[in-house]
């Protein structure tokens, strides 16, 4: 048997030094200061030796913390570099993929099972997600984004462009017909992302383009952080959207949302596969996975032809 304190004690212990003081280690651990400090007292205890001298104002490592604290740092980066190229060796038939929460639910999860049935022996773990994916710090393979293409130190390909045009319900069109010139007296819903955006996301933007000029700015009177509620309300007739082709193409088909207008324009914003510029040009699984995603982008109605 190993003759080692308990690991929670020792990663206490690292968690302080690192932070310099309880507070800061029992935020990085989602634990308590009390239970920070209960475990520096059974690691103390353990072997029988003085590691930190608490004051009211300051935590101060010992002669014999400093040196301690050292080689244990040392000892868990060790550990941590293992586990990450033990993962690396372990999970090369997986693929971990970031993808935007409205894409994700509209058009990729539906999707995925044609993956899985033609590549059995690869594992897929999604992440749905806007942030940014900063892949030498996150496990991803790949991040599905939309944007302009430029993301520095990755290599980024086009999947698919989409239309943007206003969209309401049916119910809310027999209540609210319009011409398009007169749609700021409309309620309109915006995706909050866009609202300061130059893009003909924006309403003022996708107006303008169309050389309609409207006395005042259009302005939303309701703002979603997320494209799904902002597409539910309008499902539910509570005003227009600027509806993208793509993440609204069931709603289309279903004639839950409709297209009053003919006008149309192609987004601003694509959708870009991204991964890192070293990883390129890819290998498997990634390539046929990219391959696979390339193929449904082919295939989906309301994409840019």
């Amino acid at each position: 048997m190993r003759k080692v304190p308990p690991l929670n004690s020792l990663k206490a212990f690292d968690a302080v030094a690192r932070n310099g003081g309880f507070s800061q280690a029992a935020i990085e651990l989602c634990v308590s200061a009390s239970a920070v400090s209960q475990q520096i007292v059974v690691l103390e205890d353990w072997m029988n030796i003085k590691l930190i001298r608490r004051s009211p104002n300051k935590t101060i490592l010992t002669t014999a913390g400093k040196q301690f604290s050292q080689k244990i740092s040392s000892l868990f980066d060790e550990l941590e570099n293992s586990v990450l190229q033990t993962r690396k060796m372990t999970s090369k038939d997986e693929i971990r993929v970031s993808v935007l929460p409205s894409l994700a639910a509209r058009w990729f999860i539906s999707r995925l099972p044609n993956f899985s049935q033609a590549h059995p022996n690869t594992r897929v773990m999604v992440e749905a997600s806007a942030d940014v994916i900063d892949f030498n710090q996150e496990e991803f393979s790949l991040a599905i984004r939309s944007g302009m293409g430029s993301y520095p130190g990755c290599y980024s390909s086009k999947l698919f462009d989409e239309y943007v045009t206003p969209v309401c319900s049916p119910y809310y069109w027999e209540k609210n017909k319009t011409a398009l010139s007169s749609i700021s007296t409309c309620n309109l819903l915006a995706d909050h992302t866009f609202e300061h955006e130059e893009t003909n996301l924006n309403w003022n933007t996708w107006v303008s383009r169309e050389n309609i000029h409207s006395s005042r700015p259009l302005e939303s009177n309701q703002q979603f952080t997320d494209s799904n509620l902002t597409i539910q309300a309008a499902v539910n007739g509570e005003g227009f959207m600027l509806g993208r082709s793509v993440l609204i193409a069931d709603e289309i088909r279903r004639g839950a949302l409709i297209t009053p207008f003919k006008n149309k324009q192609i987004s601003d914003w694509s959708y870009y596969l991204v991964y890192p510029s070293n990883n390129h040009p890819p290998k498997n699984p990634l390539r046929a996975f990219i391959h696979w995603l390339e193929s449904e982008a082919e295939q989906t109605f309301g994409v840019v032809t």
